[in-house]
């Protein structure tokens, strides 16, 4: 009879044990909840509201990176061109262009200057390397591509003496 008493207060500790257990996870639970940060629509979400970051933020911060890259003389402005042109609106993208291609993926198209006497392509990989880890690090975002075009070279200027 003690034994079968020993056993069912065993049984019991036990069962306190586990829902003591079972209502520290659920506290636990509840806690990471209120940080959880959910993204939609290049959108972070959590407890405080909604963080946007604008294709515009991102060309800034991309364009930076680049101008910093060694081998790179500068980014190359292009007009897009259209309806907005020909009104008179100013359509100039500063030689980067951001797609957004979901809430955590984007691709980049750069359009550069190399300063002569660079390897172009080692320029060009430089790029694509230090901007897909800067905008990962910085952004949270996952960068899908990065295409580089080089669409020119800057001669170095000479001194003139006169």
């Amino acid at each position: 009879m003690q034994e079968e008493d020993k056993g069912l207060k065993r049984k019991k500790d036990n069962n306190d044990e586990q829902i003591t257990e079972n209502k520290k996870n659920k506290k636990t639970e509840e806690k990471s909840q209120d940080n959880i940060t959910k993204k939609e629509n290049n959108t972070v979400k959590n407890n405080l509201g909604e963080i946007k970051i604008s294709p515009e933020v991102l060309a800034v911060v991309v364009s930076r990176i680049v101008i910093n890259i060694q081998g790179v003389a500068g980014l190359i402005a292009h007009s897009k061109g259209g309806f907005g042109t020909l009104l008179g609106v100013k359509e100039i993208e500063e030689g980067i262009k951001i797609d957004l291609i979901d809430e955590k993926n984007m691709s980049a198209y750069i359009s550069v200057i190399v300063e002569y006497g660079t390897v172009i392509i080692d320029v060009a990989k430089k790029i694509q390397s230090v901007v897909k880890d800067e905008i990962e690090n910085n952004a949270g975002l996952t960068v899908k591509s990065i295409d580089v075009n080089i669409m020119g070279i800057q001669m170095a200027k000479k001194n003139s003496k006169n």
